[in-house]
């Protein structure tokens, strides 16, 4: 009950972008053509998922962007995560709950370029 719809979203966004753009799972946006993925709409979404990936490590650092692997890709609980990096699970949920509060912010702040829509 702490954390955020903004935080949630923006983990939820993250985690996206990290799987399409970094470890290159198909993008679960579709074309508007009958549903068939574009294959230059595919390539462009990766580009810009990875570029997304790569601002928001830039912002929240190397730390931050393993706790959110952690979390988000590999999908541990703080306690698994506690007890796996040696940490004290109450420090760790704080500091996971001011990761994704900045999170937060840095989606809500990206630069307009680091947005891709195809255009027709």
């Amino acid at each position: 009950g702490k954390i955020s719809d903004a935080a949630v979203a923006a983990a939820e966004h993250w985690a996206r972008d990290y799987e399409t753009g970094i470890l290159g799972a198909r993008d679960p946006e579709k074309s508007r053509q009958c549903g068939l993925p574009d294959a230059e709409y595919a390539i462009l979404s990766r580009v810009a998922a990875a570029d997304r990936c790569r601002y928001v490590k830039f912002c929240i650092g190397t730390v931050g962007e393993t706790l959110l692997y952690k979390m988000m890709v590999e999908g541990l609980s703080i306690v698994q995560m506690s007890s796996a990096m040696n940490k004290d699970r109450n420090r760790l949920g704080g500091a996971i709950e001011l990761l994704l509060e900045q999170l937060a912010e840095v989606y809500s702040n990206l630069p307009g370029k680091m947005w891709f829509y195809k255009t027709k």
